[in-house]
This record gives C-alpha cells, sequence and structure tokens, in this order.
C-alpha cells in the first residue's frame, strides 16, 4: 500500500507545476457553471487515487458532485486531470499484471488463519484434554499452469480475451521486464499443458 501511494505521489509530482491551481479556479469561476466547485491538491490526489483504485470517469465526476457537462468543462479548463488519471490507470495495470505474472509464476508467501487441536497438559505432563485454537500458519503458492497458459497464449502475443489490445504499450513494458529464464518458465508450462490437452484428446 505505501509503495502505491509513494507512485501516486510521483505521478502527482510529476504534474503539479503543470497545474496553476490560482488560474484553473480564476476560470472555474468564470465559467460560472460549476458552481462552488474549486480545484486544490487535495482534488488532484483524490483523482489520481480513484483512478488507481479502477474507478470510472463517471464514478470520479460523481465524487466530485459534477454533472456530465461539469466534468466536461472542468477537463477542458484543467487538462492536466486527464493525464493524471491516464498514468495512475496504467500504473494500475502494471500492478494487476504483476500480480498475474507473480501468482502464475507461484513461490509467493501468504499467511492464513487456521484452526489447529491443541493438545492440553496436567502438571504430570499426562494430557488430558484438547482445545482448538486459532494459528497463522505461512505457505508458498506453487506455480499456476492454467494462468501460465493464458499468459503464454494471451499476454505475450499481447492479446488478452478475445479483443486485440491496440494499446499494448503497457503490457509490452511488463513483458520486457521479463527475465529470460521467467519467459522459458511460461513457455514451457505452455507447451506442457498443450501436450496434456493432446493426450486427452488421444
Amino acid at each position: 500500500m505505501a509503495k502505491k501511494k509513494n507512485q501516486v505521489q510521483q505521478i502527482i509530482d510529476e504534474y503539479k507545476d503543470l497545474v496553476d491551481i490560482p488560474f484553473v479556479n480564476a476560470m472555474i469561476e468564470q465559467n460560472g457553471k460549476l458552481g462552488d466547485f474549486e480545484m486544490n491538491k487535495t482534488t488532484i490526489r483524490n483523482i489520481a487515487e480513484w483512478s488507481l483504485n479502477g474507478d470510472s470517469n463517471k464514478e470520479i465526476r460523481k465524487k466530485l458532485e459534477l454533472t456530465r457537462q461539469q466534468w466536461e468543462i472542468l477537463t477542458n479548463i484543467c487538462p492536466v486531470l486527464v493525464m493524471v488519471m491516464r498514468d495512475t490507470r496504467h500504473l494500475a495495470d502494471m500492478v494487476v499484471a504483476g500480480s498475474l505474472f507473480q501468482t502464475a509464476i507461484g513461490g509467493k508467501t501468504i499467511r492464513k488463519q487456521v484452526v489447529k487441536s491443541v493438545k492440553e497438559y496436567d502438571d504430570k505432563g499426562r494430557i488430558c484434554g484438547e482445545r482448538l485454537e486459532k494459528v497463522w500458519l505461512e505457505e508458498e503458492l506453487p506455480p499456476n499452469p492454467i494462468l501460465l497458459k493464458f499468459l503464454a497464449e494471451h499476454k505475450m502475443s499481447e492479446q488478452f480475451g478475445e479483443k486485440h489490445i491496440d494499446n499494448s504499450a503497457k503490457y509490452r513494458e511488463v513483458i520486457d521486464s521479463f527475465s529470460s529464464d521467467e519467459l522459458a518458465l511460461i513457455q514451457q508450462a505452455k507447451e506442457q499443458l498443450e501436450k496434456e490437452d493432446k493426450e486427452d484428446e488421444d
């Protein structure tokens, strides 16, 4: 979570000098169609965080209590907001892609709570009963061959689902960051699953 906040802050820092808040507010006031809406640094941060969380333009507009026309006016007065939303959504896509890959190759350690039977002993060290107790265990996730196959077939060819994604630069960046070993692992999983599928057909 802290990492995501730092990345949002980097995006905001990148564009903060492009937003002249007093000028934007003067333009908003002069336009007169945005009611008592006022631009400030918190508004920019909120828009960035909402975009990162996957909110659509419509959802963000509603959170700001703006009509569609008012939203269009605001983004025309302050087009930097569009760039902030674009970059934070790009960041969100990268986080999702990275999480998918990590889940696919396995090795990630997770904590889970389980109920365990614990023996109770008397003063002489003899078992006198049992009780149930919740304990936390760490577990290393195994590779997910189905997800590896999906990544090999769709992601590496820059396709998700049935539609080709024209704006694939963000996924290409993740793919390019894979080491040759990681790419080989994905390819090997794909070939293994194709072999298993063929054997099932026979």
